[in-house]
């Protein structure tokens, strides 16, 4: 099977450089997209992620300003792919927080696929995660065709789940085989494609709300994420990727500059 990876925006989301970028400034916000991935080309719907809730009166999820999402958000990422989520037949959760689940009670036809690492991991975070897991999320996960998988585990043919360890206990990579060789949807693993290829000298980018934001150079392999549990474990997970594909067919979680492409 030949595969193309769609990512569909769902909501949008603002929060400090910190975040996707270890030690970043934490007064400065960037705003990204949160992407629902649809698997075209498989001989069943495949999913990837469910996106986050609507914000509330003011403004925020999770205490991070958004816009967007809900199911509304899900329902219109969808529809551009000609789908519905009640269509969908195996939805691929790569991890469990806030932003990658809301929305999972829409797919209640479908298999939902996580890793057992993860699971176990959102019920007993450590303090510092604690805020991002929701468990009324996982209360509705629970009830469903929820299938706990342990280890890379081939979904479909052509698609792989990978453990990559680090952001959480139990993030997974989703590893698809396309025409123009092994893609991988790498995930919260990499927050941006600056996090799998480190600016060497200055660089400027613009985010989803028109800011101009700029990033230092860094002489390290792969750019830490602010947010994780094991930076070890990160790294180790970071060249576990180059075993799966090149660094120019890893595809982050929330770049800004993968709205509106195809891969490939």
């Amino acid at each position: 099977m030949s595969y193309k990876i769609i990512p569909l925006v769902q909501s949008r989301i603002a929060a400090p450089l910190g975040v996707p970028f270890y030690l970043g400034d934490m007064r400065t916000l960037v705003t990204s997209g949160v992407y629902i991935w649809h698997i075209a080309g498989a001989d069943e719907k495949i999913v990837v992620d469910a996106g986050m809730e609507a914000p509330g009166s003011n403004g925020l999820v999770h205490g991070f300003p958004a816009m967007g999402g809900g199911e509304i958000g899900t329902r219109e990422a969808l529809a551009k792919v000609g789908l519905k989520p009640e269509e969908v037949d195996t939805l691929i959760l790569t991890h469990l927080h806030f932003d990658h689940v809301a929305t999972v009670d829409l797919f209640h036809n479908a298999r939902i696929i996580v890793q057992k690492k993860e699971w176990e991991f959102a019920h007993y975070p450590t303090p510092h995660m604690k805020g991002t897991y929701d468990q009324t999320a996982l209360s509705k996960i629970e009830n469903m065709d929820l299938v706990l998988v342990n280890g890379d585990t081939e979904i479909a043919k052509g698609i792989k789940v990978v453990t990559l360890p680090g952001h959480t206990k139990g993030l997974q990579g989703v590893a698809v085989d396309t025409e123009k060789g092994t893609y991988l949807l790498a995930s919260d693993h990499f927050y941006t494609y600056f996090n799998i290829m480190p600016p060497r000298q200055n660089v400027e980018f613009t985010d989803l709300a028109g800011a101009k934001l700029s990033l230092a150079p860094s002489p390290l392999p792969f750019l830490p994420i602010g947010l994780h549990v094991d930076l070890t474990d990160w790294f180790e997970s970071s060249y576990k990727t180059l075993t799966i594909t090149k660094r120019t067919m890893i595809i982050p979680g929330h770049d800004p500059s993968i709205v509106g492409k195809t891969f490939p």
